[in-house]
């Protein structure tokens, strides 16, 4: 029987859920912000309980392994990792912006295109447009939101839904339908697909699906600003 954890701590949140034979059995999330490495394998066990099932009874492991937070990020996929390598288990990475079209898509199928955004920093975004059998129309960026909007305005003559974050509707306006969370119950047949295709990750080289460059500030010198 198959049976597969998902992991989501792209956010704020930290989610994991468990599918079997392609449906969602059990979702559970910590809201709590900054507290992700502290809950998520607590949340693994509480997810295992209640659900009546040994980890060692996983067929696979399912890892939102980004875009999103760099802190996140690393917490999912090494939990993800940890499961996986202790076990012999095989290890599924999804993409954050493929994972919200696709849902996307399940829920409304009468658009050409689909096109994904989430914010990386203010005035910043991820950014990618899928056609409704998941074809990529335009490849994963990250930019600046004057260039995506050029990109945007260059499909703007087809039939396109437009998708992003409480940000992205602020910057690109009201044409932007409001998602940002994925939908385990969605995801839920994505990762049976995915497991039924042998759409599998190395265990040893899986590395977070970044797509900026880290953020370094400089130190200030001692006694600058009052320090």
């Amino acid at each position: 029987m198959e049976q597969i954890l998902l992991i989501d701590t792209s956010a704020d949140k930290c989610t994991v859920g468990l599918v079997r034979e392609g449906q969602l059995v059990q979702a559970l999330q910590h809201t709590e912000r900054q507290s992700q490495a502290a809950i998520i394998n607590p949340l693994i066990e509480q997810l295992c309980t209640e659900t009546k099932i040994k980890l060692a009874d996983l067929s696979a492991v399912a890892v939102c392994s980004g875009p999103g937070s760099y802190t996140g990020l690393r917490i999912g996929l090494a939990a993800a990792k940890g499961i996986a390598y202790a076990l012999s288990k095989p290890l599924m990475m999804h993409h954050k912006l493929e994972l919200l079209a696709q849902q996307q898509i399940q829920l409304d199928e009468s658009f050409w295109q689909y096109a994904i955004l989430i914010t990386a920093r203010p005035g910043e975004f991820f950014y990618a447009v899928y056609d409704a059998e998941m074809n990529i129309v335009q490849p994963a960026i990250h930019g600046s939101a004057e260039s995506i909007q050029v990109l945007m305005n260059d499909l703007s003559a087809t039939s396109m839904a437009v998708y992003g974050d409480q940000h992205a509707l602020e910057t690109f306006g009201a044409s932007v339908q409001l998602v940002s969370e994925v939908d385990f119950t969605l995801w839920a047949s994505f990762a049976a697909a995915g497991f039924a295709n042998k759409d599998f990750a190395d265990v040893a080289s899986a590395v977070p699906f970044y797509m900026k460059e880290v953020f370094i500030y400089t130190p200030r010198e001692k006694g600058t600003n009052g320090g």
